[in-house]
């Protein structure tokens, strides 16, 4: 019979210890929609995703000026897929706002969804309640799928495109950056990418940022990541990705078609 050690009895616990972690932290799903037409294929992974005909799903339009138009354009496109519940989450700018209401929305989420309009608003309403912003991560980082729209999508990235600065020109002093959601840190996300011509401001933003990866995602299209790198795309057009060289000023770039994978370390 094999002897018991204290050794043994330590690596049993630290191998407990990390399987309870493993157990409690899901695998993170983040669903960005470039803009202008809200990709089927993606859609309806959002809600399989969610759940299915079970999928709870909060819907915050928190980056618009017309909070309903933006709830009811996603009710109507995700409602084709049949999830159980949408609801609307208030923006805490707005009268019908309720923290404890809010908070308890996402806690039951099984999917959260932030359409479009303009990021930094969005983060400027998320980042009036470090709870509220904290709620929103964890629910991301436990398994909770994310889906952005536009202004959703670009708020995904831990280094945020604001949409000011001049794009007329590659120089990282022309383009204007801030924090974002900070859902993914190891790459910027930009959108409606091809069909506005933004592949200056998202070089002139790899060479100022700390990321050596950047994602541009056009219009009708979708990137799903799984994992944090695991990238699909889906949709009429490309995703391209860039990709900064140690040289600082030189850049690999790739476009992506649908059905693409891509890897996103």
């Amino acid at each position: 019979m094999k002897k018991v050690t204290g050794h043994d009895f330590i690596i049993k616990g630290l191998f407990l210890m990390l399987l309870s972690l493993s157990s409690a932290w899901g695998t993170e799903k983040l669903i960005l929609f470039g803009g202008h037409g809200y990709t089927p294929e993606a859609a309806a992974k959002f809600v399989d995703w969610a759940g299915g005909k079970e999928a709870n799903i909060l819907i915050l339009p928190w980056a618009s000026d017309d909070p309903t138009y933006e709830f009811e354009e996603v009710e109507s496109v995700l409602s084709d897929y049949h999830p159980k519940q949408m609801i609307r989450g208030y923006s805490p700018d707005e009268k019908s706002f309720n923290k404890t209401e809010i908070m308890a929305q996402i806690d039951s989420a099984t999917g959260i969804f932030i359409p479009g309009g303009d990021q930094v608003d969005l983060m400027e309403r998320i980042n009036q309640d470090a709870e509220i912003r904290q709620a929103i991560l964890n629910r991301y980082h436990s398994g909770v799928v994310y889906a952005g729209f536009s202004a959703g999508t670009a708020a995904a990235s831990k280094t945020m495109l604001t949409g000011r600065g001049d794009e007329t020109k590659i120089d990282p002093s022309s383009v204007e950056i801030a924090e974002g959601l900070g859902l993914v840190n190891q790459f910027i996300i930009d959108q409606h990418f091809i069909a506005r011509q933004r592949q200056n401001r998202l070089m002139s933003a790899l060479m100022k940022s700390q990321e050596k990866l950047a994602v541009g995602i056009d219009e009708a299209t979708a990137l799903v990541v799984e994992d944090g790198f695991k990238g699909t795309v889906f949709g009429r057009s490309y995703v391209m990705l860039f990709r900064r060289l140690d040289s600082g000023t030189e850049f690999a770039i790739s476009l992506l078609k649908n059905g693409d994978t891509v890897d996103l370390q």
